[in-house]
């Protein structure tokens, strides 16, 4: 399981406050609802961005052992809490590095249900690397024709009213 689960309680006293929250580097093949877990612990999260990426090892030197590094590399397990009725405060949801995976339609779903508040969700491709590596992914999966983008809000609303939805590159 998640190292937070079992520190829940002192993450809820560390994020009372928090307002953002930005999860960054989130490898693109694992399952990202284990991020509700801080809005949990931080049920005061207005907006919050989430960055996917399919980069494997960006920013190490070539020579280091990667398999050393990255042979514990696990996706990590969450299970949300769907008998809770509190709802989040979260106003506003950002992906960077969207793909139009089952995995990130389960989550935004969650959220919907979760953050009657929500207003905007703002989907952006991948992120640019600076340094010189090499993505999983040559090709960008982000949906850029209207067609595409149109077949992703209607997977994410699953016919339901949804906040809006702003595609951005």
């Amino acid at each position: 399981m998640l190292w937070m689960q079992p520190e829940m309680k002192q993450l809820c006293t560390a994020f009372n406050k928090l307002r953002k929250l930005s999860v960054c580097g989130i490898f693109v093949e694992f399952d990202i609802i284990w991020t509700t877990a801080f809005l949990v612990a931080a049920p005061s999260i207005e907006i919050l961005c989430i960055e996917v990426w399919d980069h494997d090892t960006c920013g190490w030197d070539e020579n280091y052992n990667r398999k050393l590094l990255f042979a514990d590399r696990k996706n990590p397990e969450w299970e949300m809490d769907s008998h809770s009725s509190k709802n989040w405060l979260l106003k506003e949801l950002q992906i960077s590095g969207f793909r139009p995976l089952e995995q990130q339609f389960t989550f935004i779903r969650a959220l919907l249900e979760r953050a009657p508040n929500l207003q905007t969700i703002v989907l952006k491709g991948d992120i640019e690397c600076v340094w010189d590596c090499v993505a999983l992914t040559r090709e960008s999966l982000f949906p850029k024709s209207e067609a595409d983008q149109e077949m992703v809000v209607r997977r994410i609303t699953d016919g339901k009213p949804l906040p809006r939805v702003i595609f951005h590159e």
